[in-house]
């Protein structure tokens, strides 16, 4: 006896009707992911959500999973408050609906994010209380740096260095690394600061619109075949350098912060030679 596959949305078949879908379902998949489901945590979800319930044993087939994993994943979900068990047998699981499923998932990381905000005072003042043992040196400072990961950690420190900043702020990027940086309230930051700005655009095809809000003599143009460097110095003390950059081909992005006085005084020199060069905006 023949047994038959069961055409899903997972389906990688360019001929099935369904495969048109894919693109869309990579997209959910990842904002899933991103809303902290593990892909196939997300992979379930989607399967649930347009097929109606099922059995453990019917993902397990339709997703091609073994079926423990699927029991795991299921109950993990299941202590989400995203799927829910329905009483007869086999036990057959259904998903909530997807905007009720985000606010479930949004309010569950502010209840977490609040919970670790009110441990802050507790936390410092029993890090007060143990004493510091470290020993005093005629040795120089030190240089350090330090690899950040993901978008909110490095707006993070963008933030920490612009509220640091006493003199001069120098940002070198393509416009959709301003576009981002924008976006993230960073020149507001910058504007809220003593310092001046300097930004060196490059390459430069179209004007966004926000660009008009800022002074056009703190904006240099310059044309470049490369839009993979994006930088921001603060007081020529610090940078930050993006090693993926909003142009990479991946939607991960890592960013290289140092203190380093040789590396800042290269990339200073790169950044003044290119404003050197540059156009003005306008």
């Amino acid at each position: 006896m023949s047994t038959t596959h069961e055409i899903t949305l997972f389906d990688n078949d360019s001929e099935t009707e369904l495969y048109k879908h894919k693109i869309t379902l990579e997209r959910i998949k990842n904002e899933l992911i991103s809303f902290g489901l593990t892909a196939n945590q997300s992979k379930v979800f989607i399967y649930l959500g347009k097929y109606g319930s099922k059995s453990a044993s019917e993902i397990a087939k339709a997703l091609q999973m073994p079926r423990t994993e699927t029991y795991h994943l299921v109950n993990s979900l299941q202590n989400m408050g995203l799927v829910t068990a329905e009483l007869v047998h086999p036990t057959k699981y259904s998903v909530m609906e997807m905007k009720q499923a985000i606010e479930t998932l949004v309010k569950q990381e502010q209840q977490r994010i609040n919970t670790l905000a009110g441990k802050e005072e507790s936390l410092s003042k029993l890090w007060k209380e143990v004493p510091f043992f470290v020993v005093e040196t005629d040795e120089s400072k030190s240089e350090k740096m330090q690899l950040l990961h993901g978008m909110g950690p490095i707006i993070n420190k963008i933030k920490e260095m612009t509220e640091t900043s006493t003199d001069s702020i120098k940002i070198y990027g393509s416009i959709p690394d301003v576009l981002r940086l924008y976006h993230s309230d960073v020149f507001d930051w910058i504007d809220e600061s003593s310092s001046e700005l300097q930004m060196v655009i490059s390459p430069l095809s179209k004007t966004p619109e926000f660009i008009s809000e800022i002074d056009s003599k703190k904006i240099r143009v310059i044309t470049s075949d490369s839009d993979k460097k994006c930088f921001i110095i603060n007081d020529a003390k610090e940078i930050l350098i993006f090693m993926r950059n909003a142009n990479h081909a991946t939607r991960q992005t890592f960013a290289w912060w140092s203190d380093s006085e040789t590396l800042v005084d290269m990339m200073s020199s790169l950044f003044d030679l290119s404003w050197e060069k540059g156009d003005s905006l306008y």
